[in-house]
């Protein structure tokens, strides 16, 4: 019976397949993993293993059954017939690092980048892969694929096999390996584009994958455009991560390198053969990121290679300039429809203000690219006036070619969101995902960014907030600052009349500007009309259950220079508790949460995308005969991060509580985070509390 329940177990509770220890393991949901026993067994209430006082269920994450070889390993592992000397060479790292991180999900055994430049420009990147398959998620190793676009570039799958955890071998055959278009979105297209793309068959969990591709760009539009990149670290373990650049030795190498643990390992070794010089990073062994809630994105945080072949920023800027400046060309057409987009207003930023809502509105986001001047570029001015739609670029493009026929000067600016890690500026190359502008009035500079449709003038993207800003017609790069938190503001004033058995009745008005506005803009605007009061609803009830919808407006969500404000109206049944003479509360929509601070340390700094400032006012007028027995003391927080500050007031009949919170920075780095996280959360503790209420004197 004791078997039988056994497999029972394993059935329901396995979470993946490891190969660490002699025969079984138990995942804890605290602390460390019970591993290289055998004899565990379950009474439906208690896990018993061997020399150890009963486990209760609510504890146990998972239970592991291993394969009872020599080390723990599969047959797949033992000898690694059929694999790469290199992915051979891996398999004693892999077996520490199951050991060393239970329940990781794979391990990647080889991560193999070689990037081969010929003097013509054209250039191949040959890329080898080998990898464990530890739990179900890893079996998408199976898939191989890569893009290229016709007349430019072609891909070749060189190889895929998997060895079977029996130890037998599958292999991607040419039958199986297709070339479709990829099912890109309407707001994505290039036309050449295309993805090769193969399954290796056989792969379960216990498999090796193994696979090699090339990549060659045989027709490059501009020899220059060779930026060859690399990430060492990624969630799962490493045994070796490798990159090669083999250039020609007459051709200089600009190379930038981040986050290496090692200041040794950001040089590369250096070879040289005949005409070729050939420059090689590599790391062994690296540890799987250990993820942290809201962390830098992985760009800020692995190790990494960007390198180019441009000889200078100027030679950057002068690509871009040509390009940028050949499309900005006013024409009739664009001149008209700025006079009739200005007629009523009546200074610049007025001006400024509707011709950025305009292109905002009236441009809708959609990419066709299919050459070097499209992508980083734009298609020219009018033709995506003409077309109404277009991408970031274009669209940055159309907005500064419109200011420049009322006498404002702007410049298309090349960004990398702070979502996406900082950009490489180290280095002369094209580093950018996303098109902005930059706009000179009034002896000042500053950003907007036409690609989002809710951001009410002077207000733009929070993930464009300090970052490096490229203005290649002006020749410089500079950095956006982050807005102060008064910038991304919501307002919210509460006023609750409490009955004295409980009932309160709330009327709330929040006014709101910056990222927060066009959000919530952009959230009821996506809402259908006979949709919004339901999802209202479901707010308030939130707050208290059964919470009964009384109103709900908005200012009109079309217009971006009427500022958004919202009013709720609506009751909370028994919201406040009644013992005998007494009632005590929580005050509606105090609480709050911080998932950031959750941990007692961290590795990686907090990233926000930008500032904020939230002011909660409440007057709570208390049912006649009652006055306040007792209210949570004042608390004044203040930090390089963050100010916050609290304060309840009894006034004849009412309380007042005044709430002001405001985040100062974007990034709070691991050193300051214990006084950050304990700051946190003294304000959610303080937004728990309940304030008593009294019919007595």
């Amino acid at each position: 019976m004791r078997h039988v329940l056994r497999l029972l177990l394993a059935t329901l509770f396995v979470s993946g397949t490891a190969f660490g220890g002699p025969a079984e393991r138990l995942n804890l949901n605290r602390g460390d993993a019970i591993a290289g026993v055998s004899g565990i067994t379950f009474d439906g209430r208690f896990f018993t293993v061997p020399g150890r006082d009963p486990i209760p269920r609510d504890e146990v994450k998972s239970i592991e059954f291993l394969r009872e070889k020599e080390s723990g390993e599969t047959d797949a592992m033992t000898g690694g017939e059929g694999l790469s000397a290199a992915a051979r060479a891996a398999l004693p790292g892999a077996k520490r690092m199951i050991q060393a991180f239970p329940g990781i999900a794979g391990v990647m055994l080889v991560d193999d980048g070689r990037f081969v430049y010929r003097k013509d420009g054209a250039h191949v990147y040959r890329y080898h892969f080998a990898g464990l398959v530890l739990k179900e998620e890893k079996k998408e190793w199976a898939q191989v694929g890569a893009g290229f676009e016709e007349g430019r570039s072609r891909v070749r799958i060189l190889y895929g096999r998997a060895i079977a955890p029996d130890g037998s071998v599958t292999v991607l055959t040419p039958a199986m390996i297709k070339t479709s278009s990829p099912s890109e979105e309407m707001m994505f297209f290039n036309p050449n584009r295309k993805i090769l793309t193969g399954v290796i068959p056989g792969v379960e969990i216990g498999s090796i994958v193994e696979y090699g591709y090339e990549y060659e760009e045989y027709n490059p539009e501009d020899p220059r455009l060779f930026n060859p990149g690399f990430f060492f670290q990624s969630t799962e373990p490493m045994i070796l991560s490798r990159l090669a650049v083999e250039m020609p030795k007459d051709i200089p190498l600009h190379y930038a390198a981040r986050h290496f643990s090692d200041p040794k390992k950001a040089e590369p070794s250096i070879e040289e053969k005949d005409d070729v010089r050939i420059y090689t990073w590599q790391i062994e062994n690296m540890p799987p990121i250990a993820e942290e809630p809201m962390m830098p994105p992985e760009p800020d945080i692995v190790p990494m290679v960007e390198c180019s072949v441009f000889k200078d920023h100027q030679e950057v800027f002068d690509l871009l300039r040509r390009l940028q400046e050949a499309r900005m060309k006013p024409t009739p057409a664009i001149e008209e429809k700025v006079r009739e987009i200005v007629q009523h207003a009546s200074t610049d930023e007025e001006k400024l203000a509707r011709i950025y809502h305009w292109v905002q509105e009236n441009t809708r986001y959609i990419s066709i690219k299919g050459s070097l001047g499209a992508g980083f570029s734009g298609h020219t001015a009018q033709e995506t006036f003409e077309n109404r739609y277009g991408d970031c670029t274009d669209k940055s493009i159309l907005f500064c070619t419109m200011l420049k026929t009322i006498g404002i000067e702007a410049y298309p600016i090349i960004v990398m969101t702070n979502d996406a890690g900082a950009a490489v500026t180290e280095i002369p190359t094209l580093s950018g995902n996303h098109c902005i502008s930059e706009v000179c009035l009034a002896g000042r500079c500053f950003y907007l960014d036409t690609t989002a449709q809710t951001y009410r003038y002077p207000y733009f993207r929070a993930d464009d907030h300090g970052i490096a800003a490229v203005n290649a017609i002006r020749g410089d790069i500079r950095t956006i600052p982050v807005p102060p938190p008064e910038d991304n503001r919501r307002v919210s004033r509460l006023d609750i009349v409490l009955s004295a058995n409980g009932d309160a009745a709330v009327k709330t008005r929040n006014d709101y500007n910056g990222t927060v506005e066009a959000g919530i803009r952009s959230f009821w605007k996506n809402a259908r009309e006979d949709e919004r009061k339901p999802m209202m609803m479901e707010y308030v009830n939130a707050i208290s259950p059964g919470a009964v919808l009384r109103d709900f407006t908005l200012t009109p969500l079309d217009d971006l220079l009427v500022p958004l404000v919202m009013t709720i109206d609506y009751t909370l049944p028994g919201h406040a508790i009644r013992v005998k003479d007494l009632l005590y509360l929580r005050m509606p929509t105090l609480e709050r949460d911080f998932p950031e601070a959750a941990l007692e340390k961290r590795r990686y700094p907090i990233q926000y995308m930008t500032t904020e400032e939230r002011v909660l006012e409440i007057t709570l007028s208390m049912p006649t005969g009652f006055h306040v027995r007792w209210m949570p003391p004042p608390i004044d927080l203040s930090s390089p991060y963050l100010d916050y500050h609290a304060k309840y007031e009894e006034q004849t009949d009412r309380v007042i509580l005044r709430e002001s919170f405001r985040r100062l920075e974007r990034i709070v780095p691991p050193a300051d985070y214990p006084a950050y996280r304990d700051a946190l959360r003294q304000i959610a503790a303080f937004g728990k509390q309940e304030i008593f209420l009294s019919a007595k004197d």
